[in-house]
């Protein structure tokens, strides 16, 4: 098959390496998969085997010797040109596709007004969008917000990446496909967390600005337990502080890339993902730390259960500092027994078996 993501621009988010690891599988499988992209993106952070088809202002797709020496920034305009030069972009495109796939809500818009020969046309709906402009009383936000609604309503073939969002508000879907996780890189750790009255443990949360992400109420959390246990440790991935905000026994550590991040997942004791919105979602912290063998307290993220994780209330730091405590004190055969049963659970989540499954669901 032929496939074709129209996508934004490159950026880090966890959406944007489902992207690339998706296209990198079914070249793998031997899929022809490209990217279509406005010229203006930087290049792809997430390495991907994929062809990258770069449209100027007038949908003209440009060469890579074209970009590279001078086109990058070359279009006026703003963020709603992307999407007007993409609609442009994707009418000219001539190539015979099989599928073209839309990720992101305003990318449906183009891809479904576009005349594509017979290309089937998908909406890959990685979260409920809508609802990450709710609290945000600015017009633009408000657009933003209507258009995202709207976009579930067209008539695109839907597949979303969790149950949850199956039947979720106005969005119906009948298919879903979660995002992976590179066993190769987030393999599991050789060292059991050990809690005993010497060793020094170590808290983890990735650090997200994000209200929604939570991260404010493990900061809390930590502050209460550390009075109290000396022998507690933070280490937050990629700071995103309160402004102000320290501690002595805090530190910040800035992942360059996924081995780096997967080594510090290993390096914590116990992973915090506290997130309040979609609860039901998959969320890339939980995966990845529970593929990593490490412990789980998070808010209620899939594959996350009261078997293989600690499940706490959203926005209650006690409660963080609670399953804290309980997971020191558990003992050692009970603490490796959860853990066995996440990284069977994390399984299904690797990338040969998503890859698979998608590219079952968009065949013909």
């Amino acid at each position: 098959m032929k496939i074709l993501i129209p996508i934004i621009g490159f950026g880090k988010a966890g959406g944007y390496r489902v992207l690339s690891e998706l296209a990198n599988n079914w070249i793998l499988s031997g899929h022809e998969v490209s990217f279509l992209v406005d010229e203006r993106s930087s290049s792809p952070y997430f390495p991907t085997a994929a062809r990258i088809l770069r449209f100027d202002s007038q949908g003209l797709i440009i060469s890579e010797k074209e970009f590279g020496i001078q086109r990058m920034f070359a279009s006026a305009g703003n963020a709603l040109s992307i999407y007007a030069n993409m609609w442009k972009a994707l009418k000219k495109i001539n190539e015979n596709y099989d599928v073209v796939i839309a990720n992101h809500s305003l990318t449906t818009y183009p891809v479904f007004l576009a005349s594509i020969k017979k290309a089937r046309k998908f909406y890959y709906v990685q979260a409920y969008e809508p609802e990450y402009y709710s609290d945000k009383g600015d017009v633009k936000s408000k657009i933003l917000k209507g258009l995202s609604y709207v976009s579930y309503w067209l008539p695109l073939e839907k597949i979303v990446n969790a149950p949850i969002y199956l039947k979720y508000k106005n969005l119906n879907a009948e298919k879903w496909v979660p995002p992976g996780v590179d066993k190769s890189i987030f393999f599991r750790r050789k060292n059991f967390p050990k809690f005993n009255s010497t060793n020094k443990i170590i808290i983890g949360v990735i650090g997200r600005a994000e209200p929604e992400k939570g991260t404010r109420f493990v900061l809390r959390a930590f502050s209460d337990i550390a009075e109290k246990n000396k022998q507690i440790c933070l280490k937050v991935a990629f700071g995103n502080l309160p402004k102000g905000w320290s501690h002595e026994s805090a530190e910040v550590v800035i992942p360059a890339n996924d081995a780096e991040l997967a080594d510090y997942y290993r390096s914590v004791d116990i992973l915090v993902a506290p997130g309040m919105l979609q609860l039901g979602a998959c969320h890339y912290p939980v995966l990845e730390a529970m593929s990593c063998g490490t412990p789980v307290v998070t808010t209620g993220y899939i594959p996350a259960d009261l078997e293989n994780s600690w499940i706490v209330k959203i926005g209650s730091s006690d409660d963080i500092v609670n399953a804290l405590n309980e997971i020191i004190k558990t003992p050692d055969d009970m603490l490796r027994k959860k853990l066995d049963k996440a990284h069977n659970d994390v399984s299904q989540f690797y990338w040969d078996t998503v890859a698979d499954k998608f590219l079952q669901m968009i065949a013909r």
